[in-house]
């Protein structure tokens, strides 16, 4: 036996039980989350999902050969070991395949030793029979009876019903020690036997989760249901479950078994599943308990196997921790809470609780402080409700302050609950505290003896430290300077905890409130030059990265800033010009909120100032004017702070393009012309052809075409002494747009394809699609409407090739335009509706227009 499968030998499992005992062990001891281990198995080529996993490793059932295998190579077990496991699984798979066969009505054969359900079960077996449910004379396949230990130590040892195990007496009648289910029976054969009641009161008001409880009401319907009830700490989960428990406990004449299995409370380690199992067959009137966990998770079973029994499992810790308590009667039903998501536990039904949206939490704040102090004051209502971001438990604690003091408004809380530094604070009341509940959970990190858990708490803390929205394992490599596939095991193992939300993809997100308390134990436990470090690594990384995605969009614009030197690390995960595209897409607010947060910190200004310039042209091309308007105050701030005058002029730059973008084209001008008076001092004829080209823009749009020409000119000129060709594409299609608003169409054209002809095809395909649309509106203007449906289909298809949003819509409109001009009515009016659509908050001006032909389609039709 190797290392290889960490020592751990297939060849003694004799039943499937044991197999996946064993296969499980593995798992564990590889140190691999299921997430992981379902990723490297689609880069072996297999196919093993995480969820498929969980359900494998939950059951006692023999899994499927491919499965096993995966996993296996998944957890890079060697070859000849797993030929070894994989004989084993032969072995026991060709035990199964002899089995007794199925009863003739189809349905499995009886567990040994297990009466038929029925009246015929009601009568108790003779205690000394060894007789059959199916009339054979003794025990089959070897079935084992076990003997009870008294607490005298005097009685009869554990043996074999056959006689084999050990004994002073193995000629007497062989007996089966414990009683039979038909015998505990309360009803009919014991009515001295107890019927347990153990739940707890249910919550007094459960608003906002109908959907959740019709869920969980019809999964308890299930035979042996095992519903898990999962989120994080505060969400409700415990009131849910208990709230479904005392509506459906009536359908169990067994009673219900009760606990709180401490995963996650202050101080107490978690119950052991010994102890629950002694307390549960005690309640049920079980005589003895063995010592051995199995035997008194299998006495449970026994006992419950004819019963019907309620088992609500509340705040569990593990699945190894849940497995020896459920039951698997029929009529039995589970309920299980916990914050961990549990993937290795074998269930019938997950339901997720996530916050309570804000209608359902207004609805629990108005019923937790009374209609007449919400009604009183609707704003400071909304605040707290926004404030408590949707958890039950701080909501619980708003009312419990608010019941305290009836005479305080609710604006004073509100007013501390809008203060970031007292939010926490606020949220406690007597042993009520969002900051306990959260610690509890963070605490399992942070005070674990393995290394990567204790790495996990770290990240969470840095994590916390930057304003963006969403998380990536990439940008939390760079944060926390880890290697990615460690920081992707660690926001699994939290994402599993609750502490961090999977945002799908290998996104993941904070709820407002788990963010300050992260951030709290940031300030607590790291250093503040360890915590700047971190925020100035994550900044590196992303104008690092962002500049790679510039390089593949835009691969001719320098950008007039210096490249990062030496390695990046982590390497940015871009390849392709759709990948560039997307990354921007996904992580443009992101590096609009970091900026912002350096700059105001007076950090990294220089490379605020940079990350700026190369978002700036993706932002204008997508048309989130807002971010890219932000961006450029941003550059002209940290420009200010360095004293950096060309940086602040590219600011300004920035600022004005955005301001034309919204029409507001009076606003931007005279920016324009202050940028353009600096770079002119400075001597950069680059970025001073730059803005000469948007300065023309501008004026050909307020009008006054010869300032336009006169500045386009200037621009092209300044373009071809410095060899820029691709600019000079840039600045023709423009001039093209000029002479076209003059009607001199002729001119327009000869300019358009003049700047097509200098476009290498592919090196900017979004640029080139621009080229295309404008050339395409030109092409409407002078009337060969057929040849304008021809470029704006070209552009169209490359716009939706990299799902560029703005660029579709401008596609749909020339296409529309150039349809009504064919008297193509019905399909003029289509295009121009999925124009809107696309352009809608991302071209003000684009969409006035298509609003007024709409309308004017809309008239014409109906006169």
């Amino acid at each position: 036996m190797t290392a290889a499968d960490f020592g751990v030998d297939p060849s003694t499992a004799t039943n499937p039980e044991q197999y996946v005992t064993l296969l499980r062990r593995v798992r564990d001891q590889s140190g691999l989350a299921y997430r992981e281990i379902a990723r490297r198995a689609q880069r072996n080529g297999d196919v093993l999902p995480a969820s498929t996993l969980a359900t494998m490793l939950g059951r006692p059932t023999l899994p499927r050969r491919e499965l096993v295998s995966a996993l296996l190579r998944a957890c890079q077990v060697a070859d000849d070991r797993v030929s070894a496991w994989l004989a084993a699984w032969g072995r026991l798979a060709a035990a199964r395949a002899t089995a007794p066969p199925a009863a003739p009505d189809g349905r499995p054969p009886r567990r040994p030793g297990r009466p038929p359900a029925g009246p015929a079960a009601r009568a108790p077996a003779p205690i000394g029979s060894t007789a059959r449910s199916d009339g054979v004379g003794r025990p089959t396949d070897g079935a084992t009876a076990l003997r009870l230990i008294p607490a005298s130590g005097t009685g009869p040892r554990i043996g074999r019903a056959d006689g084999s195990g050990a004994g002073p007496d193995r000629t007497g009648p062989r007996v089966s020690p414990w009683p039979t289910a038909a015998e505990v029976r309360p009803v009919e054969n014991r009515p001295g036997a107890p019927v347990p009641y153990q739940l707890p009161p249910a919550p007094p008001l459960m608003l906002g989760r109908s959907a959740e409880i019709d869920r969980l009401l019809a999964s308890t319907a299930a035979d042996a249901a095992v519903c898990l009830v999962e989120g994080a700490g505060g969400v409700g989960k415990s009131a849910l479950a208990l709230h479904v428990a005392h509506r459906i406990v009536g359908r169990y004449d067994g009673g219900c078994l009760y606990t709180d299995l401490r995963g996650a409370t202050a101080g107490i380690a978690p119950a052991e599943p010994a102890d629950v199992l002694g307390r549960f067959l005690r309640a049920l009137g079980a005589p003895t308990v063995p010592a051995s966990l199995d035997e008194a998770s299998a006495l449970l079973r026994t006992w419950t196997a004819e019963r019907g029994v309620l088992v609500v499992l509340d705040n569990a810790a593990s699945a190894a921790q849940i497995r020896p308590l459920l039951p698997s009667g029929p009529g039995c039903t589970t309920i299980i809470t916990s914050r961990w998501m549990l993937p290795d536990l074998d269930t019938t039904a997950r339901i997720r609780l996530d916050p309570l949206p804000d209608d359902a939490a207004l609805a629990l704040l108005t019923g937790l402080t009374g209609p007449e102090r919400v009604r009183a004051e609707p704003a400071a209502a909304a605040t707290v409700v926004r404030r408590c971001g949707g958890l039950p438990l701080a909501l619980r604690i708003v009312g419990a302050r608010a019941g305290a003091r009836p005479d305080a408004s609710l604006a004073s809380l509100a007013t501390r609950l809008d203060d970031e530094g007292l939010r926490l604070d606020t949220l406690e009341v007597g042993d009520l505290s969002v900051r306990a509940s959260l610690h509890l959970g963070y605490q399992a990190f942070e005070g674990a003896p393995q290394s990567d858990r204790r790495e996990a708490a770290r990240l969470f803390r840095l994590a916390a430290l930057p304003s963006w929205t969403h998380l990536t394992p990439h940008g939390c490599a760079a944060l926390a300077d880890l290697p990615v596939d460690a920081a992707e095991r660690s926001l699994d193992a939290l994402a599993d905890a609750h502490l961090v939300e999977s945002a799908g993809g290998d996104r993941y997100r904070f709820h407002d409130i788990v963010r300050l308390y992260a951030r709290e134990r940031a300030q607590a436990v790291d250093d503040p030059s360890h915590r700047e470090q971190a925020l100035g690594r994550l900044t590196a990384w992303l104008l690092a990265t962002t500049i790679r995605a510039a390089r593949l969009l835009y691969p001719q614009d320098r950008f007039g800033i210096d490249e990062p030197t030496g390695p990046v690390r982590p390497d940015p995960p871009l390849h392709t010009v759709a990948d560039a595209w997307d990354w921007f897409d996904r992580e443009h607010t992101n590096l609009l909120l970091i900026a912002r947060q350096q700059t105001a910190a007076g950090r990294t200004l220089t490379e605020v100032g940079d990350l700026a310039l190369v978002a700036a042209k993706f932002l204008d091309y997508a048309g989130y004017i807002a971010e890219q308007q932000q961006f450029g105050h941003l550059a002209v701030t940290a420009a200010n702070r360095r004293g950096d005058r060309a940086g602040e002029a590219s600011g300004l730059n920035i600022v004005a393009v955005a301001l034309l973008r919204q029409g507001r084209i009076d606003d931007a001008i005279p920016l324009l012309e202050r940028s353009l008076a600096v770079q002119r001092e400075l001597g950069d004829r680059g970025r001073e052809a730059a803005i000469l080209n948007n300065l023309g823009n501008a004026l050909r749009d307020r009008g006054d075409l010869t300032g336009a020409l006169h500045r386009l000119r200037a621009a092209l000129e300044i373009r071809r002494q410095l060899g820029q060709r691709h600019k000079e594409a840039m600045v023709l299609d423009n001039l093209a747009l000029v002479h076209q608003r003059l009607g001199d169409h002729s001119r327009a054209i000869a300019c358009h394809e003049a700047g097509l002809a200098l476009t290498d095809s592919g090196t900017d395909p979004l640029r080139e699609a621009q080229a295309l649309v404008n050339f395409a509106e030109t092409l409407q203007a002078a009337g060969d409407h057929r040849a304008a449906i021809a470029r704006a289909g070209e552009s169209l298809e490359i716009c939706r090739r990299y799902e560029h949003q703005r660029g579709i819509g401008l596609a749909l409109q020339v296409l529309g335009n150039a349809h009504a001009g064919l008297g193509h009515a019905a399909l003029a009016h289509q295009h121009w509706r999925d124009a809107l659509d696309r352009l809608d908050g991302l071209d003000p001006p684009a969409c006035a227009q298509l609003r007024a032909a709409l309308a004017g389609a809309t008239t014409t039709g109906s006169g």
